[in-house]
């Protein structure tokens, strides 16, 4: 008897195959399981300390399974002849493109197709998402740092489908994508500011501040460059980095605080405070580097104008 294939066909054109099977099924189990992990310790037992056991299993569990459910869908990837080349030649200037964006666009798949079926217009989609950062704003805001992690990813998540969704059903628009925009960068301001309101008067409010300002410049270098008829999509940190850097660093410092107790003291702000430093710095950077390759493309254009 053949052996069932990892993925089922569809007409994918550049998104390649829908995942059926195992890559998918591993990726949403370790989800769920760390998931419940964090809400039997912050909507069951009130922060009491983890025990060392059961936490570094549900952390094992977790990391093994996205593992295995990324190698299983590379090398199927490769077996089938779908993987997706390198773009510039084998350069990758983004942290998370390539083969895991394509492995997550997989996972989400069976939540897209949900939607799809339910008529929600990508607008409405939008605003859903827009509701999750809001959400995870009140969540940093109170303390509940797990949730508030997860519920930003979700919400990520959500703005990756508005589009994906939008032109699966021929309703990809100007205005939508206006929309999307606007409601994205309000979003990301919430975020930091229910940080900010978290972690007021410790040494992490001006990093904080500063990963605001740095992210807000990446936007909108790229939008005045737009502006100017310039393509600017360069940079490490974008807003996807940005969004799984502090959904997953908000989930792992509360795990953190959760094994305080096994650790002998809480290692959880020492994380989030490494995750926000590294997204103040990577993201200034980015919008240094698209000042940078913006006036450049800017220098050549003026160049290649015939004199007057």
């Amino acid at each position: 008897m053949a052996r069932a294939p990892f993925f089922r066909k569809r007409d994918t054109g550049k998104d390649g195959p829908e995942p059926a099977g195992l890559p998918t099924s591993i990726a949403w189990s370790t989800i769920a399981a760390l998931i419940l992990l964090g809400m039997v310790q912050e909507l069951g037992s009130f922060r009491r300390p983890l025990d060392a056991g059961i936490g570094l299993t549900f952390i094992g569990v977790f990391l093994l399974g996205t593992v295995l459910s990324v190698g299983l869908f590379v090398l199927d990837r490769k077996k089938n002849g779908t993987a997706r080349p390198a773009k510039g030649g084998g350069k990758q200037e983004r942290m998370l493109e390539g083969e895991i964006s394509a492995w997550w666009i997989s996972v989400i798949s069976p939540l897209e197709n949900y939607l799809s079926r339910r008529d929600l217009q990508p607008n409405q989609i939008t605003a859903l998402s827009f509701g999750f950062n809001v959400i995870g704003c009140i969540l940093f805001y109170v303390g509940w740092v797990f949730m508030a992690g997860w519920v930003i990813l979700l919400a990520g998540t959500l703005d990756i489908l508005d589009g994906r969704i939008a032109r699966k059903i021929g309703k990809a628009s100007k205005r939508g994508a206006f929309f999307d925009s606007m409601l994205d960068r309000y979003g990301e301001i919430l975020i930091f500011l229910g940080l900010a309101a978290h972690f007021r008067g410790s040494i992490l409010f001006p990093i904080i501040l500063l990963a605001l300002a740095g992210s807000l410049m990446v936007s909108y270098t790229r939008a005045r460059a737009e502006g100017l008829g310039v393509t600017c999509k360069v940079g490490l940190m974008q807003r996807p980095e940005r969004i799984v850097l502090l959904g997953f660093g908000a989930i792992f410092s509360s795990i953190f605080y959760m094994l305080r107790g096994a650790l002998g003291g809480n290692a959880g702000p020492y994380l989030m405070g490494f995750v926000l430093v590294v997204i103040a710095v990577l993201a200034n950077y980015t919008a240094v580097s698209r000042m940078i390759y913006v006036m450049r493309e800017l220098e050549k254009d003026r160049n290649r104008e015939p004199p007057a």
